[in-house]
């Protein structure tokens, strides 16, 4: 069965049944589309099942690529229609469709199997079993070098036996691998080498491989399972009942049986448990959890509002579309989760060298046997060339370590492949509104005969209003020093301003539309209005008893941190740093000025943005890919917060949501989620990329030095097989202990890049449209 589970011009994201865990037939699919003209990439996660391709949105190949996709797989393409959630609210009263294909990933899979099973508490059973091995491996020490007594390693020894039952789990894997993926890798090899250790008598050491693989399969699933809760917690509603219409009566209902289709009544000072469409009321909505904007946003009939918003004021009754662990939020750290299974180019490395180091010791394998006639040394040897477990955790565990440790400061990374990606890259581009600027306002103007006079009626009208332009105003009151009046009456008109009496003079503030109504002439202060707004300020109007007093200019503060933020990421050795906005030329090249960057895309719609990034991406393919530290780098790193920057975001190598993907759209399309819009969290994030870069390759040393090591000694017959197990125990250790380190990881601090300035404003800055 083939889903479409995401669509925008130039990128389809699928989810198709054939390709769960059936890495040839994914390989096969992703050379057929590639082969399509104007096709730029195709990602595939045999894993989840999940299919991601993207072309040139000049190029009709749509068509095309679903043609390919019916004749390759011969079953139809289920399209979700023209409203994705009114598609998902179709498949069942709870949202769901048991039949259909989801984006659980592997340990989900494995949770609910053991479930199914009836092992109520796996992770109780794991460290049990774990508990058991460990409690085992050390009677055989002691036994051998404290009390000096042999260990039988018979077949059918008390060691054989325990051998065999904790290898199962391998050996499913590698009887898997054979008969269903029709491919010969690293558990083949390893589950025949145990069996042939143990049928030699050599049990001794098939356990101590064991142990080792066990421990590393352990501590993955430990570090994965640590991220998934702490991404849970993150995005928790804590949210328990909710009221539902019916038949004109309020029911109490548990938020876990709500149901789509269901009427929900939210009032204010609650948060919003459902995703659904707006029936009746209006409101101000605070949706900073997926958005990151402090300025709540006005919500009437007709307008879609988001499970975990916050109804500031008004009364709304909402349409449930998408409920449980279809909203939004939950469809967020569903694909964290999944990507915790998706392999980077640094694991997949792994993976060749691990092969390349199997077909090494096979051939070692043999040309000792032919030069010693030594089966004892040529078995050593296999043994120690048929564990590469550690070269495998070298990257595996280093990348799920920093995805922990990132998820721990609020950085949510789908999968290897960015993380390993974002720390390489050359060019980083910013969006302006929400990104380099915060949502919080401040006035920057006022225009008036008496600044200090208007600002005292403005300040005392907006006293309790608890919006945020009405925060910005009263602040900025404050900070001249004037003392506020408080007001007798204050009506406040969502959306447009504010009425109040103070002292007894009618005091009317807001936009331009509440004033005409109100029947207020604007013309003596027209030339002003239009200077400040071609400046990009919101413009708030003040009129006392019907009369104009002036106006106010507002912009949205530029967002703390984010000169140190980008003089870091300079410091650090990113080699442009753009400014990609919709703005008003002016407002962004002001911007850009201000910050020091080195070019500014304005006035852009959201495919320009799109094409500023693919011709970026051309410029770096067609000057090459430079090298650091042995690793091509390059790439395009695109950071934004809305659903105007997901075609930008889906074009860059990297895309990166601020403000938990900013919206739906975002966090589909993007790579890495920033779940509370601190810039600096860039900054913490390009160092955590080089860090697990260092670890892996630490990692890989160790594991190719020791494994060469134990050859040469083994081929000599300097090393016992049981000692070659010793090796794979301690050399593993250590990777585990090095990449362990990543879990406390801490960034530098800002005095390491103080020392570089940002360049003047007169810098080679260019400016485009």
């Amino acid at each position: 069965m083939i889903r479409v589970r995401h669509s925008i011009p130039g990128r389809l994201r699928l989810s198709i049944r054939a390709l769960r865990h059936n890495r040839p037939f994914a390989d096969d699919l992703s050379v057929a589309l590639t082969h399509i003209d104007g096709v730029v990439r195709v990602r595939i996660n045999p894993v989840c099942g999940a299919l991601i391709v993207n072309w040139q949105r000049d190029r009709p190949v749509r068509d095309e690529i679903e043609a390919t996709l019916r004749a390759v797989l011969g079953e139809p393409i289920l399209h979700p229609g023209p409203s994705w959630r009114r598609w998902q609210a179709a498949l069942g009263p709870a949202g769901t469709d048991p039949n259909a294909d989801s984006i659980a990933c592997r340990a989900c899979r494995q949770t609910g199997s053991e479930r199914q099973r009836g092992m109520r508490h796996p992770w109780l059973w794991r460290l049990l079993g774990f508990a058991f091995l460990t409690g085992y491996l050390g009677f055989i020490l002691a036994r051998e070098y404290l009390f000096k007594r042999p260990v039988a390693s018979g077949a059918l020894s008390l060691t054989g036996v325990v051998a065999l039952v904790a290898a199962l789990p391998l050996l499913r894997d590698a009887w898997h691998e054979t008969t269903v993926e029709k491919r010969f890798t690293l558990h083949q090899f390893l589950a025949f080498s145990l069996l042939l250790a143990i049928g030699f008598g050599e049990a001794t050491t098939a356990f101590e491989i064991i142990y080792v693989l066990s421990g590393g399969r352990l501590l993955e699933r430990y570090v994965a399972e640590r991220s998934r809760r702490a991404i849970r917690d993150m995005l928790a509603l804590s949210i328990k009942d909710a009221w539902v219409l019916v038949d004109g009566s309020e029911l109490r209902v548990p938020v876990a049986e709500l149901t789509a289709g269901a009427l929900v009544v939210i009032r204010s000072g609650e948060k919003i448990p459902i995703d659904g469409c707006i029936e009746d009321g209006q409101a101000e909505v605070s949706e900073a959890v997926i958005t990151g904007r402090a300025e709540p946003v006005l919500k009437t009939p007709g307008d879609h509002v988001y499970a975990g918003s916050y109804l500031e004021q008004g009364v709304l009754r909402v349409r449930a579309e998408s409920v449980g662990e279809q909203t939004y939020l939950a469809r967020i750290a569903a694909l964290v989760d999944a990507a915790l299974d998706q392999k980077a180019p640094l694991q997949r490395r792994a993976d060749v060298l691990a092969a390349r180091l199997l077909t090494l010791g096979t051939l070692l394998t043999v040309a000792t046997f032919l030069l010693t006639r030594s089966l004892s040394r040529a078995f050593t040897v296999m043994l120690v060339m048929s564990c590469p477990c550690s070269t495998v955790l070298a990257a595996s565990t280093a990348v799920s370590a920093a995805i922990h440790s990132a998820a721990r400061r609020q950085i949510l990374i789908k999968g290897g492949t960015a993380l390993e990606q974002v720390g390489q890259a050359r060019i980083w581009c910013f969006d302006k509104t929400g990104t380099l600027t915060t949502e919080e306002p401040e006035v920057v103007e006022v225009v008036a005969e008496d600044e200090r006079a208007l600002m005292h009626w403005a300040g005392s009208a907006e006293w309790h209003n608890p919006h945020a332009l009405a925060h910005a105003i009263v602040s900025h009151a404050k900070t001249l020093g004037i003392r506020l009046q408080p007001h007798t009456e204050s009506e406040h008109i969502l959306g447009h301003g504010v009425k109040a009496k103070v002292d007894g003079t009618q005091v009317l503030l807001g936009n331009a539309r509440l004033l005409a109504q109100e029947g207020v002439d604007l013309t003596a202060y027209a030339d002003a209005a239009d200077r400040l707004r071609t400046q990009g300020l919101t413009l708030v109007y003040l009129a006392l008893d019907g009369e104009l007093q002036g106006l106010l200019g507002i912009r949205h503060r530029l967002r703390p941190g984010a000169r140190e933020a980008i003089a870091r990421l300079r410091a650090e050795g990113v080699e442009r740093i753009l400014l990609i906005s919709g703005d008003e030329r002016g407002v962004a090249e002001g911007l850009s000025r201000e910050l020091g960057l080195d070019a500014c895309y304005a006035e852009l719609l959201p495919e320009d943005k799109a094409e500023v990034v693919r011709r970026l991406r051309s410029e770096l393919d067609t000057q090459g890919a430079g090298r650091v530290g042995g690793r091509a780098t390059g790439g395009i790193v695109m950071i934004g917060d809305g659903v105007n920057d997901a075609l930008a975001l889906s074009e860059a190598d990297v895309g990166i949501a601020m403000g938990a993907g900013g919206s739906e759209v975002a966090i589909e399309v993007a790579d890495i989620a920033l779940a509370d819009s601190d810039i600096q969290k860039l900054v913490t994030l390009h160092e955590l990329s080089r860090a697990t870069l260092r670890r892996a390759d630490q990692n890989y040393a160790l594991a190719v030095g020791t494994d060469l090591i134990g050859i040469v000694f083994g081929a000599l017959g300097r090393l016992s097989p049981a000692m070659g197990g010793m090796i794979h125990i301690l050399h593993t250790l250590g990777i585990l202990a090095n990449s362990s380190r990543l879990l406390a990881f801490k960034p530098t601090g800002s005095a390491a890049s103080s020392e570089r300035t940002l360049p003047p404003a007169s810098s080679s800055m260019t400016v485009q449209q």
